[in-house]
């Protein structure tokens, strides 16, 4: 069974304008070689510790401007 990623399409003329981190692992899961399972691997746990990183950044600078608004 084939399974065609319907997001944008790996044909779509805003393809190239408009992949993100997300459409890649989605679209990388439903190929079928083994390589691309580890290469979403990967970029999902970028996207995780990239996201992590700016939460803590952004926490920091809240808290120096008005502690009220800071996550923690």
């Amino acid at each position: 069974m084939h399974h065609r990623v319907q997001i944008i399409g790996d044909a779509g003329q805003l393809f190239n304008a408009t992949d993100v981190i997300d459409t890649f692992v989605f679209r990388a899961l439903f190929r079928s070689s083994g390589l691309n399972v580890g290469m979403a691997s990967a970029a999902g746990f970028y996207q995780s510790v990239v996201c992590f990183v700016i939460i803590v950044v952004t926490n920091a600078l809240i808290r120096r401007v008005n502690s009220d608004y800071a996550l923690y």
